[in-house]
């Protein structure tokens, strides 16, 4: 028999990821960012990337602020891809075993 996991922990995770999920696109969409590229951003993952990206409602240029916000939104379209795809790893054999 493997070793269980408290109903708080997988409590506290789920909680913690969906969070995230609700509190990432804010945070980019306040900081100049699609919102859209970043609402599945690998959940906490995703969180701390926004926060540490800078504002690009802040840049000096128009120019600096473009490549501001295609480096972000390419950032959130890439951590959003892998977050579905995880996911789905993840949900697909569960489903499939009746989990």
């Amino acid at each position: 028999m493997g070793p269980s996991i408290p109903l708080f922990g997988i409590l506290a995770v789920t909680g913690l990821s969906f969070v995230s999920f609700l509190v990432s696109p804010f945070v980019a969409w306040s900081k100049g960012y699609a919102p859209y590229l970043w609402l599945f951003a690998c959940g906490p993952v995703g969180l701390v990337v926004i926060a540490c990206l800078p504002s690009a409602r802040k840049a000096s240029t128009p120019e600096l602020m473009e490549l501001m916000q295609t480096r972000g939104n390419t950032t959130g379209a890439i951590l959003t891809g892998v977050g579905l795809v995880v996911g789905l790893m993840l949900a697909v054999p569960a489903v499939l075993l009746g989990i």
